[in-house]
């Protein structure tokens, strides 16, 4: 079940359509959106956040994201954090659910390696790249059951507005 909560992560693999649908919720919900993926960009001006040697600046960009997100909601903010992650998925997690408990809703949009990668080729800005789309999501496959499957939307075939009508209808 989707529900509006103070804190919403919308992740998954390049071309999912994270983006567009933290716009959506900024614009139509009256949150406040914090784009995850520029945060981390400050500590990997090179790329390479998944790489083993890039560990502790991964971790130190996630609790940069988790002290801007508290900064937000602490000022009063519905927040939605639009973000891919690129690894320590689990730790990330565990992080907000620790910070904001039942006021965190997590939503992973999750369509079809060829569709991420369509839409991946397609965008204006920046791209994934079809082996990081491939890996990203197996390594979101590998840890389905933990966060629980009802936080996947597979938006194959759907567009932005069918994919924020999901979320908001439920």
């Amino acid at each position: 079940m989707y529900i509006m909560k103070q804190v919403i992560i919308v992740t998954g693999p390049g071309g999912a359509g994270k983006t567009t649908i933290a716009e959506m919720m900024e614009m139509e919900n009256g949150y406040t959106l914090l784009d995850g993926d520029h945060e981390d960009t400050k500590f990997f001006q090179n790329g390479g956040q998944w790489l083993p040697e890039n560990t502790e600046n991964l971790r130190k960009a996630h609790r940069k994201i988790l002290g801007k997100t508290k900064e937000m909601v602490d000022q009063g903010n519905k927040v939605v954090v639009d973000y891919i992650i690129f690894g320590l998925y689990r730790d990330f997690f565990e992080m907000f659910q620790e910070a904001f408990g039942d006021d965190l809703q997590i939503i992973v949009l999750f369509p079809s390696i060829e569709e991420s990668v369509v839409r991946d080729k397609e965008r204006e800005c920046w791209t994934t790249g079809e082996e990081r789309i491939q890996a990203v999501r197996g390594e979101f496959e590998e840890i389905k059951d933990i966060l629980g499957k009802d936080k996947y939307i597979d938006t194959t075939g759907q567009t932005p507005e069918q994919t924020f009508r999901i979320i908001k209808r439920v």
